[in-house]
């Protein structure tokens, strides 16, 4: 009598094993779930980061292949500017273009030289020290501009 009992204590070890076996993985895909999700939502600012970032890429380009009417392109206002240092059209045309693209309290910081001998740096007074920096934009002949969309 003893050996059924002994059977049938066995058949219910080995099912009540399996059984917490199976929880013990639901509870590991469980924690995986969370540290998925909280991935996840530590993401969201890296994305407006990036989206900053490409904006402010975006604009620089922008900048430098824009046409103005009556005066050229932008490209050659910021050569003649840093080479000959006759900047007003450049810098009118800049701060215009800052004006009606950016919000009315977003700063902003933008760089040009040539060589190592920085010429423009408008706005005049500037005080961005941290933002987010567009890559640098190089023209033939050592031209470098920089853009820096400054945090507030």
């Amino acid at each position: 009598m003893r050996e059924p009992f002994k059977k049938a204590f066995m058949e219910n070890r080995k099912r009540g094993q399996a059984e917490i076996f199976g929880l013990i993985i639901i509870v590991i895909m469980l924690i995986f779930a969370l540290l998925f999700f909280i991935k996840t939502r530590q993401e969201d600012t890296s994305t407006i980061s990036m989206r900053s970032s490409f904006r402010a890429n975006n604009l620089l380009n922008a900048i430098i292949n824009v046409d103005i009417p009556n005066d050229g392109n932008m490209k050659d206002l910021l050569k003649v500017c840093l080479d000959t240092d006759k900047c007003e059209d450049a810098n009118g045309n800049l701060t215009e273009i800052f004006e009606k693209t950016l919000m009315p309290n977003e700063k902003y910081s933008f760089k040009g030289s040539k060589g190592s001998v920085e010429k423009i740096s408008l706005p005049e007074t500037n005080n961005c020290v941290e933002g987010i920096a567009a890559s640098p934009f190089r023209l033939r002949g050592d031209y470098i501009f920089e853009l820096k969309l400054c945090y507030s």
